[in-house]
């Protein structure tokens, strides 16, 4: 055997670790979405208005956005194995107390137990992927991770509405904790930082210092080159918008709409809602496509809002008298174009700054999507409740200011993207 095989061998247990840790981010997806399919039941169970609910839902991501920015040094720290296991014990243990919950105080806080415990999971798990693949085939296991993350929407969606009304929303959230308190036992029982944990050689030789790029550059100094530049304000502004519309909607506001709007049952508006998922699974690969044909990262980032402006114009045209074909396509529109081009934001924003400071770069942009959930949900909720009718029931016209709201902010967003000059720096 060749010493360069004996010392660097790729193992087929690579993929048992992408597995488990794919699956940790599939629940994170589930505990995001869940809200959607859910919020009729919890309305009723706190006697919450509709900002009240969307401050509930809303409470998961500002823990999240802010945990972007550290959660790259705490993995550094602990490891993706340590950091993967107390996540999702921490987001079982709210899951748990959101369950038990009898008044809004405890749902809020137990909602922010679990965006904390969720927040580092895909970092730490993009980082185990760098010491089991060799770097030709990251983007493979990075691309399948977000793929069958995805998958977390399907399962918020139908499957979740049917356990509702088969055990309660509150036992549908005993069910959630037990399954993410079962990855994390699988997590910490199966998975290791790197292949030499295990007694394996590692997958191939890694350059010395390449590991401490990023402390090359002091942080005031990194926080002057990111917070002081266009470059990172225009893409983190067009995510902000987009985080905000795709998660106000898809991920609360969408359950409620088809099934007070078209009288549907929970467990059709959940199907209706598997569709967004769809678009979150196919749309990145799709948007990478794309963008290995249009070299200007602004053009697809702003294409991709004018199509969505497009289908929120039909929106408003169609509210309330959509037949389900029609309701089906534009579910799976509106995923594809909310979830597609987050991976060229990304790339939009590490291009355009020296590599060494890429991770810092990505932690902050990643906030603002996180920001934008956060402050669009509740927003959402208080739009709705100046109907008046969120007691007795809202009907399709009540969420016409809503959609007009995101065709506003799809219009900034675009106006964003194609201010984001063409020129690339490394």
């Amino acid at each position: 055997m060749p010493k360069s095989e004996a010392l660097y061998r790729v193992s087929p247990y690579r993929w048992v670790i992408l597995g488990l840790l794919s699956f940790s981010y599939l629940l994170v997806y589930v505990h995001r979405m869940c809200p959607a399919v859910l919020a009729e039941d919890i309305m009723r169970s706190f006697g919450a208005s509709g900002a009240t609910t969307g401050l509930l839902a809303s409470a998961y991501f500002y823990p999240y956005a802010l945990m972007q920015a550290p959660g790259g040094f705490i993995a550094d720290k602990l490891g993706p194995r340590r950091l993967v296991t107390l996540s999702m014990l921490a987001a079982s243990l709210g899951s748990v107390l959101f369950a038990m919950s009898i008044g809004v105080g405890t749902a809020f806080w137990s909602r922010v137990l679990v965006g904390l415990g969720v927040s580092v999971v895909l970092v730490p798990t993009y980082k185990a992927l760098t010491t089991w693949f060799p770097a030709k085939d990251y983007v493979l296991g990075t691309s399948l991770v977000i793929s069958i993350a995805g998958l977390g929407g399907l399962l918020a969606g139908s499957p979740l509405a049917w356990l509702s009304e088969s055990i309660g929303w509150r036992g549908s959230f005993w069910v959630i904790a037990g399954c993410t308190m079962v990855d994390a036992l699988l997590v910490w029982l199966l998975v290791r930082d790197k292949p030499q944990d295990f007694g394996l050689p590692p997958v191939e030789p890694v350059s010395g210092g390449g590991d401490h790029l990023e402390e090359s550059v002091p942080m005031l100094k990194v926080l002057g080159m990111v917070l002081g530049s266009k470059d990172f304000w225009l893409p983190a502004g067009w995510f902000f918008f987009n985080g905000g519309i795709l998660f106000s909607f898809a991920g609360l506001w969408a359950g409620p709409y088809f099934m007070q709007a078209y009288a549907m049952s929970k467990t059709q508006a959940g199907q209706v809602i598997n569709v967004f998922a769809f678009g979150w699974v196919f749309g990145p690969l799709i948007f990478a496509w794309i963008a290995a044909k249009v070299p200007s990262r602004g053009a697809v980032m702003g294409g991709s809002m004018v199509v969505w402006a497009a289908i929120l114009v039909w929106m408003l045209a169609r509210n309330g008298a959509m037949d389900l074909p029609e309701i089906y396509a534009w579910n799976l529109i509106f995923g594809f174009l909310g979830a597609g081009p987050a991976g060229v934001c990304f790339a939009a924003v590490k291009e355009r700054f020296p590599l060494r400071i890429a991770g810092t770069v990505t932690g902050f942009t990643y906030m603002f999507p996180m920001i934008g959930s956060a402050l669009y949900q509740p927003l959402a909720g208080v739009i709705l409740d100046h109907s008046g009718n969120m007691a007795t029931g809202l009907g399709a016209a009540d969420f016409t200011p809503l959609f007009w709201l995101y065709l506003a902010s799809t219009v900034v967003a675009g106006i964003l993207a194609y201010a984001l000059r063409s020129k690339r720096v490394r």
